[in-house]
């Protein structure tokens, strides 16, 4: 996942609420899953009834300690975060800083992402569309239903799509270009019913 994502990640779990250190450890190590508030009080509940804390940090490798730790000092060292003393206890919020480059950086993954319409074009053949998208790239899988769903593809299940629609250059192009390419397959069904994969 790319640095501007995990940055991304862990500044809207701390937008929710302050978090303690092992909580936004949590969120650091978790970032490539779209972690919510909600997931790291579920994995610190299921890390608490099954090993102490202690133990599971005593698990982790020094190369992710190292991350965090260089991760934390950066987002302290350009002001995003701050760090406060409660009942011996670390907290970390968002700054104003914080809040603005949260901003930023949920502006620039929508409008990479935010362009919906294509040009709609009736095709005589049915076309398939099949994706596998990982979670960790949600956003850019509601995205991608949101366009097929204009296009005018009817979904048959969450992942496959079936519609007589020409498939726009420039969709593909964004495809390629979101990097999700490669989760997507395309086929279209011929007079004689064979399947066969669209160039």
């Amino acid at each position: 996942m790319k640095k501007g994502e995990i940055l991304l990640n862990v500044l809207e779990i701390l937008e929710d609420r302050a978090v303690d250190s092992f909580d936004l450890l949590m969120a650091f190590l978790n970032a490539g899953h779209n972690v919510t508030s909600k997931n790291i009080d579920y994995q610190y509940s299921k890390i608490k009834s099954e090993r102490s804390k202690k133990d599971f940090l005593k698990q982790l490798t020094p190369q992710s300690k190292k991350r965090y730790y260089t991760f934390v000092y950066k987002l302290k060292k350009d002001r995003l975060i701050e760090e406060k003393t409660k009942e011996d206890k670390k907290l970390f919020s968002l700054t104003s800083l914080g809040k603005n480059k949260l901003k930023i950086l949920q502006a620039q993954i929508k409008s990479k992402i935010s362009s919906t319409n294509y040009k709609k074009e009736v095709s005589d053949k049915l076309t398939i569309f099949i994706f596998d998208i990982p979670e960790k790239e949600k956003r850019k899988r509601d995205w991608l239903r949101s366009v097929l769903k204009n296009l005018g593809f009817q979904m048959i299940q969450k992942s496959v799509w079936l519609g007589r629609v020409k498939i726009p250059k420039q969709f593909l192009e964004d495809l390629n270009n979101l990097q999700i390419i490669n989760y997507v397959e395309i086929f279209e069904i011929t007079k004689t019913g064979s399947l066969k994969p669209l160039d």
